[in-house]
């Protein structure tokens, strides 16, 4: 995508709902850290009762725009999307205090593939297995500490199942070609589960970008909805019906299984991997990452599913994905192939129970990790 005579190169959408002193540190550590000059800030008032209109209004060469009420996260990061012409995006809550290096960091990564859809980075407070924890005591010292953090490294890069959003950076035609965010969320919870999957199904990476740390003051918002309106499983049953996955219990990767492979991993430059299954493959992934980045230069991930609904996710993470319904079909399948790894997530029991051995598909250097 070539920039258009006076594009933006990045739009960066801070979306605020009260709390004007949060957004103020918010918006001066942004001001502080990120060149504005060929990038255009959007300030989105999400019905804001207290001083944020005003505050919005007074920051000089940004482009405020206010709700008449509170339309909810998704649809409100929509707004600013609707409203962005940069190349790339930013989508930002005002609980998130910006750090240096942030976002050519994220530049730097997103452009390393053309098929990566967003990238996001690691914070003080995050669930999703993105959590960075450095030594502060005031915001102050984060600072400090972000600044000797925050050096772009390629190693600190995994490509993931689902990201959790501290920030969404992607190209902004992307973000458009997906649909954005999917309103049905609209307490927030999930959609970030569910722009993952899209974005994943349309043929494009989640990529944690480890080197970049941000400060999340955690949820000023969500918190009331939460108790208020049981958001969390309202938006976790919204999410099943979509998608028939529970995004919880059969979308993380089981760390469990990644801690055993640290015992027993080969320095190898090309590596098979047999995963047998392990829901939408979130654990073959992480498997996938931690072999890279002990010097695997391939990693060859055969994911083998005795449940259909499995098989569209698996497709986006595995060389090759094969269906069974009986465990005659698996010698079909594999006709005598042998793996470097064979990972058992659910079922093992029951695959024992049928008389299959499983070491039939193993190299005699091979590790079985159950």
């Amino acid at each position: 995508m070539i920039l258009l005579p006076g594009q933006p190169f990045v739009s960066v959408v801070i979306l605020a709902y009260n709390h004007s002193e949060i957004t103020k540190r918010c918006i001066d550590s942004l001001l502080l850290h990120t060149p504005l000059e060929s990038n255009e800030l959007i300030l989105v008032n999400n019905g804001s009762s207290d001083g944020t209109q005003a505050y919005f209004d007074s920051i000089p060469g940004a482009r405020a725009i206010h709700l008449p009420q509170n339309i909810g996260p998704v649809n409100g990061f929509n707004v600013g999307m609707d409203n962005a012409r940069g190349k790339y995006i930013a989508l930002i809550s005002n609980d998130m205090i910006l750090t240096a290096g942030w976002l050519p960091n994220l530049i730097t990564c997103i452009e390393s593939d053309s098929r990566i859809g967003f990238v996001s980075p690691g914070a003080n407070y995050v669930s999703n297995f993105q959590q960075i924890n450095l030594p502060f005591q005031t915001l102050e010292e984060m600072q400090l500490q972000a600044k000797a953090y925050n050096v772009s490294d390629p190693g600190k890069w995994e490509e993931r199942i689902r990201l959790m959003p501290v920030i969404l950076f992607s190209l902004t035609e992307r973000l458009r070609e997906i649909g954005g965010y999917d309103s049905r969320f609209y307490y927030g919870e999930f959609g970030d589960d569910d722009i993952s999957y899209r974005y994943r199904r349309a043929g494009y990476k989640l990529i944690y970008a480890g080197d970049t740390f941000i400060f999340h003051h955690g949820s000023v918002t969500t918190g009331i909805d939460q108790q208020q309106n049981n958001s969390l499983q309202v938006s976790r049953q919204i999410f099943f019906r979509k998608y028939g996955i529970d995004s919880w219990a059969e979308g993380l990767p089981n760390m469990q299984l990644v801690e055993a492979l640290q015992s027993r991993w080969m320095p190898k430059a090309s590596v098979s991997l047999l995963a047998i299954n392990c829901c939408i493959g979130a654990t073959p992934l992480a498997f996938k990452t931690f072999l890279k980045q002990r010097g695997a230069e391939e990693v060859r991930l055969t994911s083998l599913a005795s449940e259909e609904k499995y098989m569209t996710d698996l497709r986006t993470v595995s060389d090759r994905t094969l269906y069974y319904e009986t465990m005659s079909d698996i010698e079909l399948l594999l006709a005598g192939e042998q793996f470097d790894y064979i990972l058992f997530e659910h079922g093992y029991p029951e695959f024992i129970r049928s008389g299959n051995s499983i070491m039939n598909y193993l190299l005699p250097s091979g590790h079985l990790i159950t």
